[in-house]
Parts: structure tokens; C-alpha cells; sequence
């Protein structure tokens, strides 16, 4: 299978030859592409020791358009590429096994020369991990413990353009995958690695250069008030010791402020009920403290057309977990983070996914809903 991103490449730079056409104002262009990634393991905590010195290798695929409309770039000062990618990647170990996921991505394109370009790039997906934690088989993977797992990647690199239609990149990469808690073990996997690439553009790589036009209307936004409500499964235990899922049930208030064409900082709280840590506390703890958080954060947003990719810093006002760390699980500090991407189906409703961790180990990911006051 290591050799299907080389065959693509042979088969996208056949394509190089094929005649120029210019580019119309409103064109969103297909691109392809293949890269090859090479990294090691990020061990983040005492759970994960034995994943330290592993070097996973892979490969992704993916299918994409970049808009290079006047209208987009004037916006965004940048040439936003939006697709799907298919991603494999071999742990080196028995211990992790393999990963398949598939992911949607955002990366904007900045234009730093004729043939020059620098790449961010966001992803969320999914994937199938092949050697989950079990009790019997696999007992000391403590990294995660279904086959299904969420899939994160950042990343931020460089293109080049080698001809009309091909361009070679490279890339530093951010990978992480876990179930958010929805099933334990779950201290996750961390991964940072390397990948050189190829891309293919269906007209040309040469993107249109535009008069730079100062767009300031974001200024004459007032402030959003978004209320939402979410809900996570999560691993628990019923009063016999057996485990059960539970779950978490919270709600949370936030005022948006639009600071530029794609930015907009943002000042929440929010209060949630732990089902799951509450049986905990009950079974293994034998707690009778509250399960009840509630924290205040600020962060920020990327405004890329209908989806927002949101990052928080938060910290606890209320959490009564000083037994649970010291009995149980050190887990719950005093400061958080959240990690999120909504999707506009209107002007007031919102659709999502959030993660929450403490310190590098995911709690759990939430599905939400967000109702925007005008």
C-alpha cells in the first residue's frame, strides 16, 4: 500500500504537460493530491511511556477545490483550498496497530510569490484504529480502546509550484486521535510528523493576483450572543460495579466579536452535568460531591464561510473533584481547553462538535446545537 502515493504522483505529473487555461473570475478549481508523512509518537503522560520512540509512517490522499474568485480572495486575503482526505497510518507497533480516517479540511492558501504559496491547514474526521486496549489481547494500550475514534490535524507548510498544473509541498503536522472519553482507556494518540507532497491543479497552479482592497465591514458588526446546548456519551459504572454509559448534559453562553474578515474573539461560560464521573465517584471513590462544572473561557474564531473553527481557554469556577484526583484519576485541573468546528445552517442556527481536555488528555467531545441572538 506504501506505494500508491508515489504511483499518484507518477500520474499527476503526466498531467503537467496539458495546456494552460486562464482562470476565470469565478472559478472553484479541482486539485489532487498524495503526500507521505513520517513522525513519532508525542507520549504526553505516565498512561502513554510505552508509546515513546515509535515513528508512525503514512500516507494521505485527498480530493479538494480551491476558490480563487476576487470576491473570496477580497474577503479572506487568502486562496481557502476545501476537500476530503483519506489518511493511513502504521504505528510501528503491534501495541497501536494501524489507522484509517477520513477527514474534512480547511487550508487556506497565502500567496508569497509567483510560485510560492504558505499552507494552515485544519482537518476533523474520523477513524479506524486496528489494536484497541483489551483486558485479555491488548491489555497495555492505555491510548485508546474502540476500533472508532475521532481524528484531529493541524498543520503549516509550504508549496511550490513546478508547472502549470503541479506543485511539490511540505508540511509540519499536529495528529491526534481518541474517543473523548466515550469509552476507557482514552489518554489518546499523539503524533507530530513531517509529510513532502504533490499536488495537482485541474487549470493552473498560477492563482489570479488582485488589487489589494481593505474590506472593513466586519466593523460595523455588533456583537453575536450564541446560547447552545450539548450532550456526550460516556464510559460509567452502575452501582454493582458493571459498566454502563452515562452522560453529559450541559449548556453554555457566549458573545462573539467579529475583529477582522475571518476572525472574531469570543467570552463564554458555561455549567455541564458528569453522569459518568458521578458513578464513579459513587462506585470507586465513594464521594457524594457534586458532578456539576461550570467555568468561564475566552477564545477565538476562524470565520471560513458556513463552518467556524473555535479555540478555547477555560477555567473552572465551580468543580468539586479534589477526592476524584487523588483516589481515582488525576484528571480535572483548574484550567481547560476546548477545541471546536460549527457548521451555519441559517442565520441563527448553528450545528457542531467540541472537544474538552485537561492538560493533552481529551475528556470528551460533545455534539451541540447553538441558537445565535441578532
Amino acid at each position: 500500500m506504501k506505494k500508491l502515493p508515489f504511483i499518484f504522483c507518477i500520474a499527476v505529473c503526466a498531467c503537467a504537460s496539458a495546456q494552460k487555461i486562464d482562470l476565470p473570475d469565478s472559478l472553484h478549481q479541482l486539485t489532487l493530491a498524495a503526500r507521505y508523512h513520517s513522525g513519532f509518537i508525542f507520549a504526553h503522560n505516565v498512561y502513554v511511556q510505552n508509546t515513546k520512540g515509535l515513528h508512525p509512517n503514512g500516507f494521505e490522499m485527498e480530493m479538494a477545490r480551491i476558490k480563487t474568485d476576487s470576491a473570496t480572495h477580497a474577503k479572506f486575503k487568502c486562496y481557502p483550498r476545501l476537500g476530503v482526505s483519506l489518511t493511513y497510518v502504521d504505528f510501528d507497533s503491534i501495541l497501536l496497530g494501524k489507522s484509517y480516517s477520513v477527514s474534512y479540511f480547511i487550508e487556506p492558501n497565502y500567496r508569497l510569490g509567483n510560485n510560492l504559496r504558505m499552507n494552515f491547514r485544519a482537518a476533523a474526521g474520523f477513524s479506524y484504529l486496528t489494536q484497541p486496549h483489551d483486558s485479555i489481547k491488548n491489555p497495555t494500550n492505555q491510548s485508546y480502546s474502540g476500533h472508532i475514534n475521532s481524528f484531529l490535524q493541524i498543520g503549516l507548510g509550504l508549496s511550490y509550484d513546478i508547472s502549470k498544473h503541479v506543485s511539490i509541498y511540505a508540511m509540519g503536522n499536529f495528529f491526534h486521535n481518541s474517543n473523548g472519553g466515550f469509552k476507557l482507556p482514552n489518554a489518546g494518540v499523539n503524533y507530530i510528523n513531517a509529510s513532502i507532497g504533490v499536488q495537482y491543479f485541474q487549470y493552473s497552479t498560477h492563482l489570479p493576483v488582485y488589487k489589494s482592497i481593505k474590506d472593513t465591514s466586519w466593523k460595523h458588526k455588533p456583537p453575536h450572543v450564541d446560547v447552545s446546548v450539548f450532550y456526550s456519551p460516556k464510559d460509567g459504572y452502575n452501582s454493582d460495579s458493571s459498566a454502563h454509559r452515562k452522560f453529559i448534559f450541559g449548556t453554555s453562553v457566549q458573545i462573539v466579536k467579529q475583529v477582522g474578515n475571518i476572525d472574531a474573539l469570543t467570552a463564554a461560560a458555561e455549567i455541564y452535568y458528569d453522569d459518568a464521573l458521578r458513578s464513579i465517584k459513587d462506585v470507586w471513590v465513594k464521594d457524594n460531591s457534586a458532578a456539576t462544572f461550570a467555568g468561564v473561557l475566552i477564545g477565538h474564531q476562524f470565520l471560513l464561510n458556513r463552518f467556524t473553527f473555535s479555540q478555547q481557554l477555560g477555567v473552572y469556577i465551580f468543580k468539586q473533584t479534589k477526592t476524584y484526583n487523588e483516589i481515582y484519576q488525576n484528571l480535572f485541573h483548574t484550567i481547560y481547553h476546548r477545541w471546536g468546528l460549527n457548521y451555519k445552517i441559517n442565520n441563527h442556527w448553528f450545528a457542531g462538535v467540541m472537544l474538552l481536555a485537561h492538560d493533552q488528555i481529551a475528556d470528551f467531545i460533545d455534539a451541540r446545537v447553538t441558537y445565535r441572538i441578532r
